[in-house]
């Protein structure tokens, strides 16, 4: 639904501040800007999330570039720290392993996955007679119930994990961030995840 701010730094929906709720409280927002860019232009937005609304003498982005330039040079110091010399020498080839990771942070995904209600809206539930049964595929994972966030190597690609490929994700992931990475690998082997006879899941 469009909105925009008024000069108090409130929500208002066509021009209907009661729209919003007055307690500025919860748990999601939509940012709705329109920008006209011309051909060969480029525009900037510059945006800082608070948890409370500024007073009208607070100077938000005064500091911003700063701030900016000393992420930035974080960025730069830490990717240097993991980047083999090998590699170093050659800024192309740096840059593209610093893609690479970063690509590998980026493409996580939350997966909500209940089996057993699935098996249930498909007639395939255990308590059913066999003969009552429908033959769906995963009939026999009813225990399985994810809700957790997965690496996988591209969203539009692949709507599902699997396993193998996330085997291979820990390698460069652990480079980045080992703690997520063992946690994947954790994952794959708790009971609501590993079938009682041992099969790692592969993919829905």
């Amino acid at each position: 639904m469009p909105y925009a701010k008024d000069a108090f730094h409130n929500f208002v929906v066509h021009g209907d501040a009661a729209a919003v709720n007055p307690a500025q409280q919860g748990t999601k927002v939509a940012a709705h800007h329109v920008l006209q860019v011309g051909a060969g232009q480029t525009q900037v937005i510059r945006l800082r999330l608070a948890a409370r609304v500024p007073s009208a003498d607070t100077k938000a982005f005064a500091d911003f570039d700063a701030v900016f330039a000393q992420r930035l040079a974080e960025a730069d110091a830490f990717y240097a720290s993991i980047t083999p010399a090998s590699v170093a020498a050659d800024a192309d080839r740096a840059n593209v392993l610093r893609q690479a990771l970063a690509g590998m942070l980026w493409t996580k995904q939350y997966y909500y996955y209940d089996l057993d209600l699935w098996l249930n809206e498909h007639g395939a539930v255990a308590h059913l007679p066999a003969h009552a049964r429908h033959q769906v595929r995963n009939r026999d994972w009813s225990h399985m119930h994810n809700d957790d966030i997965i690496s996988m190597p591209d969203k539009w690609e692949y709507p599902w994990y699997a396993a193998w490929d996330l085997a291979f994700h820990i390698i460069p992931l652990g480079m980045v961030d080992p703690d997520f990475a063992k946690h994947q690998l954790d994952l794959m082997l708790r009971s609501d995840y590993l079938h009682p006879n041992g099969q790692l899941p592969a993919y829905e």
